[in-house]
């Protein structure tokens, strides 16, 4: 009597629950309905975009919100850091009306679901796929620590004991999610009735199906079921949400992106997963085909190429273990020329053979974008120089390049070549690496490059080439961080660094000598401008241009420069300026 008992309430329990959230799921996605009240959705044309003024200025959402690559989101300064359920009060006040009851119904529907379908003989022995429970580990990692997604690919996707393919599956969502964070919560926070409620573990969970779900169109099915169990893995009592949830992005999706790109602006930067702000930006830089293309090639894979250290190595024995490790590596030409030692790879995994990895470590074979070698290689130039400063030298991979093609090309090493860089740990790193490169540095200093006296005293040097911080719009393939970090400003900010850096640098250029001057970024603002201003200034007068040849289309530019297409390389920059003798 009292197991006859029991049951009925189960499943009485059950319908109700299961009533309730069908009524959820089945909620039509209304362009012209807030579920949040009276606040106003993206897709609701009538009313301005959520994202308003902040979304514009690329803040990934409401202005109490840290960016969402990395970082606490709203509140979560004040939350215990790890998962935790899905409702409950708020720090510092009292949870919102009915937050419980709202976020738990969804749950009991799916515990109440999933005994019936026991006592109906269904098995519910599945879980999230293992390179999607990797991805959310590092996406959790980026969030908690306000790490870089490279930096925490590389400790732990890479590190993994998966497969190759899915250690590149796991890699492909991690950067997705970071590139397209913004948008991603746009569609998430529309989708749902209380977004403050959520918690941001199983915001990471619902932010990477999301992204399935609209750019790599994913089934939809598949999608949804296993971003519940992504869900479940960190909030038990959250998958029943997360499944109403998804089922609306499901629903929304028939819409995206919630307006013609041809036409409207907000509807376009969706498109791509892009700011508004940055849209508009490269629209006014590139042109509509141009930033078209821009965008579209910014959320594909990079493709991966690799630099001969010619000073441990030769061409043949890389390019042969490469090929035995199916690398397939072919020639790279870049701004009609052909980049020597330079290699594509079939693809990423082939860095993960036990051969390449082992050239790797050795210092024979280096990874870097073919138009970062082109840079390096016009650089070191067509003579050897005797004197080389490297400003901004970072870890040491233009360093390494340098060396490398002054070897190619003469046979022997720049002799006196000094690196300044303003941060200590790279200063240290930059001496690690170079040893193990057998790149020569006769000095590595740590010092401020726009005041290069205080750093070199008054000596001059045959190149002065300076590897410029910059926005570096052209990598956003490789550092998916940038796009939602990115403040209108910080254009403005670098392009007036870069005038210091060139104004510093000319006293230090020897007469004859050159001038290098490079970015990895697309905008007039730190480019072409900032090298026609120093040049029409007191300390740019004793300079002259040294035109590029591209021997490809046959004419002469001022200026090396590259774009991001589909397929293609980094877009770079570089301006060669002569010293007047």
């Amino acid at each position: 009597m009292r197991n006859d008992h029991r049951a009925h309430n189960q499943r009485r329990a059950y319908d109700r629950a299961s009533q309730g959230d069908r009524t959820a799921q089945g909620r039509p996605f209304d362009k012209s309905r807030s579920t949040r009240g009276d606040k106003n959705r993206p897709f609701d044309k009538s009313r301005p975009a959520r994202f308003g003024k902040d979304q514009k200025e690329g803040k990934s959402g409401k202005p109490d919100r840290g960016p969402r690559s990395g970082g606490p989101r709203r509140d979560s300064a004040s939350r215990p850091a790890g998962p935790r359920l899905d409702s409950g009060p708020r720090s510092g006040g009292a949870p919102r009306p009915d937050s419980v009851r709202r976020d738990e119904r969804p749950a009991r529907a799916e515990d109440a679901r999933r005994q019936h379908d026991k006592r109906k003989g269904k098995s519910y022995g599945k879980r999230a796929t293992s390179a999607r429970e990797l991805a959310l580990s590092a996406i959790h990692q980026l969030r908690e620590r306000d790490a870089f997604a490279q930096e925490v690919i590389a400790k732990t996707i890479d590190e993994s004991r998966l497969s190759r393919e899915d250690r590149a599956f796991a890699t492909r969502l991690v950067l997705g999610v970071v590139s397209t964070r913004g948008t991603l919560d746009e569609i998430l926070d529309s989708c749902m009735d209380s977004p403050d409620d959520v918690s941001p573990a199983v915001r990471d969970a619902l932010d990477l199906s999301v992204y399935e779900i609209i750019y790599l169109e994913k089934s939809p099915h598949a999608a949804v079921d296993q971003g519940v169990e992504l869900v479940r893995s960190v909030a038990p009592r959250a998958s029943g949400l997360a499944n109403a949830v998804l089922r609306r992005v499901v629903r929304a999706k028939e819409s995206f992106p919630f307006g013609d790109p041809r036409t409207d602006l907000a509807a376009y930067a969706r498109l791509h997963g892009f700011p508004v702000w940055l849209a508009e930006r490269l629209l006014k830089e590139l042109g509509p085909e141009g930033a078209h293309d821009f965008m579209k090639a910014s959320n594909e894979p990079a493709p991966v190429f690799v630099a001969v250290n010619a000073a441990k190595a030769t061409d043949d024995e890389v390019v042969s273990v490469l090929r035995d490790a199916h690398g397939e590596p072919e020639p790279v030409v870049v701004g009609g020329r052909v980049v020597a030692g330079c290699y594509r790879l079939a693809s990423g995994t082939v860095l993960l053979d036990g051969r390449v990895r082992r050239m790797l470590n050795q210092g024979l074979l280096l990874v870097s974008d073919a138009t970062s070698q082109a840079v390096a290689s016009l650089v070191v130039g067509e003579r050897l120089p005797n004197s080389f400063l490297e400003v901004g030298a970072g870890r040491a991979t233009k360093t390494i390049l340098d060396q490398s093609c002054a070897c190619r090309r003469f046979g022997e090493q720049i002799p006196d070549y000094v690196t300044v860089d303003n941060h200590a740990f790279k200063t240290k790193l930059l001496r690690e690496r170079a040893e193990q490169y057998g790149a020569n540095v006769a000095e590595a200093l740590t010092g401020d490059g726009s005041d290069l006296a205080a750093v070199v005293g008054e000596r001059t040097f045959d190149v002065v080439f300076i590897d410029a911080p910059c926005t570096g719009l052209g990598t956003l393939r490789r550092h998916a961080d940038i796009r939602w970090r990115l403040r209108r400003g910080t254009i403005a900010e670098q392009a007036e660094l870069d005038r210091a850096l060139l104004a510093s640098a000319a006293a230090h250029v020897a007469p004859g000598g050159i001038l290098a001057y490079a970015t990895c970024t697309i905008t007039h603002e730190e480019n072409a401008d900032a090298v026609e201003k120093f040049l029409e200034s007191d300390a740019g007068a004793a300079f002259e241009l040294v035109p590029y040849d591209n021997p490809e289309l046959g004419i002469q530019t001022p200026f090396f420069s590259t774009t991001l297409v589909p397929s293609g390389p980094d877009a770079h920059f570089l301006a060669l300026l002569r010293r007047k003798a």
